[in-house]
Formats: C-alpha cells, sequence, structure tokens
C-alpha cells in the first residue's frame, strides 16, 4: 500500500476542504476540548518543541504556540491548501511568532531528527492511507523522551454528533459506503485493538487509550450547527447531490435533531467519544 495519501489530498483541497477553512471558528468552538485534552497530556509547556500533526485550521497549533511561549516553537503540517492558508491568516491575525505552518504530508515529508519534544494530533491521525508506514515515518522527529497524543474517535454509534443528523436524513439520500474499519476515514482508529496494533509494530512505547466523552457544541447557534451539517459533515457530499423535494426533507429532517438537541442558551450539543491515545517514541 503507497504511503502517498493521494485520496484524502484531493479530498481535503476539495470544496469540502474550503468549507472547513471558511468555517474555522466553528470546528475550533466544537472541537476546543479536544485541544485542551491533547495539550494536557502531553503537558504541554514553557519551551517545548512541539509538532500538529493534521492541524487543520491551526486551533490546537496556537493554543500550543502561547503554552510553550516565547522560548518553545510550533510546526504544524496538514495536506489541505485551504485551511492551511486559512491558519497562516490566524497567525498572522493573532501576531505569533513562535509557530509554523506547512503543506505537505505527515507520512512522508522530512522533519528532522530529535526536533520536537511533543506531538500531538487533534482528528488527524485517522486519515492516514497507510498508519504504519506515517507512525514509522515521524517518529524520530521525536526527541529521547518526548510524548505524544493523538484524539481519535471511538464507534460511530458512540457519536451521535455525526451519526444522529445522518440517520434522520438517510431516507432522502444516496449516502456513500462507509469506509472499512481499517480504511482511511474518521473512525478508522475506533478499536483499541488496531491503535496497539499499529504503535506497537511501529515501535512505540508506553501506550495508553483513555475514553474521553463529552458534548460537542455545532458552533453558537442552530445557524451554525445546520451549516455545520450541510457544508462540513458526513451528510455534505450525499446534499450536494441531491435537489428538490428530497433535499428538503433532508434538510428539514437534520433541522428536527439540531432543535432537539439544543440548550436554553441557544447551542446545539450533541454527544461525542473519543480516545486520547498517548505514548512515547521509539
Amino acid at each position: 500500500m503507497s504511503v502517498i495519501n493521494s485520496g484524502q489530498i484531493e479530498f481535503w483541497n476539495s470544496e469540502y476542504g474550503l468549507a472547513w477553512a471558511r468555517y474555522a471558528d466553528t470546528v475550533d468552538v466544537m472541537f476546543a476540548e479536544l485541544s485542551d485534552a491533547v495539550l494536557g497530556a502531553t503537558v504541554t509547556g514553557a519551551g517545548d518543541r512541539v509538532l500538529d500533526l493534521g492541524c487543520g485550521n491551526g486551533g490546537t497549533a496556537l493554543l500550543a504556540a502561547d503554552r510553550v511561549t516565547a522560548i518553545g516553537n510550533v510546526t504544524a503540517i496538514d495536506i489541505s491548501g485551504p485551511m492551511i492558508d486559512r491558519a497562516s491568516d490566524r497567525l498572522t491575525e493573532a501576531d505569533i511568532v513562535n509557530a509554523i505552518f506547512i503543506l505537505g504530508d505527515a507520512a512522508t515529508y522530512p522533519f528532522a531528527e530529535n526536533s520536537f519534544d511533543v506531538i500531538v494530533s487533534r482528528l488527524g491521525c485517522m486519515f492516514f492511507d497507510n498508519p504504519d508506514s506515517a507512525f514509522r515515518h515521524f517518529s524520530p522527529s521525536l526527541d529521547t523522551g518526548g510524548r505524544a497524543a493523538f484524539a481519535v474517535w471511538r464507534a460511530p454509534r458512540e457519536n451521535p454528533w455525526a451519526m444522529a443528523p445522518v440517520s434522520a436524513a438517510r431516507d432522502f439520500l444516496e449516502m456513500p459506503a462507509r469506509p472499512g474499519p481499517e480504511e482511511p476515514g474518521p473512525f478508522s482508529f475506533a478499536d483499541p485493538d488496531r491503535v496497539n496494533r499499529i504503535l506497537s509494530a511501529t515501535g512505540w512505547t508506553d501506550t495508553d487509550m483513555t475514553p474521553f466523552d463529552f458534548r460537542i457544541p455545532l458552533g453558537n447557534t442552530l445557524e451554525d450547527a445546520l451549516n455545520f451539517c450541510i457544508k462540513m459533515g458526513p451528510l455534505s457530499a450525499p446534499l450536494s447531490a441531491v435537489s428538490g423535494t428530497n433535499r428538503t426533507k433532508a434538510i428539514d429532517a437534520i433541522t428536527g435533531v439540531l432543535e432537539q438537541n439544543t440548550d436554553d442558551d441557544g447551542i446545539v450539543r450533541l454527544d461525542g467519544a473519543c480516545w486520547i491515545v498517548t505514548a512515547k517514541a521509539p
């Protein structure tokens, strides 16, 4: 199997990647707790050299840059041109000088050996075409005693934030086949046995997987939540391919689910379930 993530590169540089870049602030609202979790699990602090894998719009990297202070630095990498552009703009807007964003594939990028103290990833590790090759490739970049933490989704049934809108709308849409359990996709690291097998085979040590359950706010308003479902979530592609009555019925069904999960403050929240995977490099 190729280590080049060609399918994922195409996908995340399509209209889908543009939508995730456009709604960067919504994404950060949704997954702020995960950024805190991976940075907390690695005890990231002043002076650390941090590598953020699959950094997206830079939410975790920007938080890390603040934590490591001026004596540390952050390198963040992603395959999505639209999201790296958005992350770079946010970096400039925040006047942060101790972070850089790289457009590239972490599975093949030539990181220098022993150049990082911490490796983190907020929902980026599930998309490698060949995770064994990827983890073996970037592990030498972690210095002796370095630590890593990756937030990855548990099983679909444990994640109503993604699956409840799908269940409501699927009768009106042509849904694509779900990726196999070991194919790149949001739930490809749901199985602890697979994750432990990958990390063990590539030499990582002290692996631990801690359940992390949280209520995911789909933005700050019902409109934000509907935008996520229509333009960014797993329904975005099927919705873009349908029109007329079926599209209207699907959106009405999605809206019904979101309204049922709107709290008194007007924010839609649905349950999410992750693993926080921690490990040390060989």
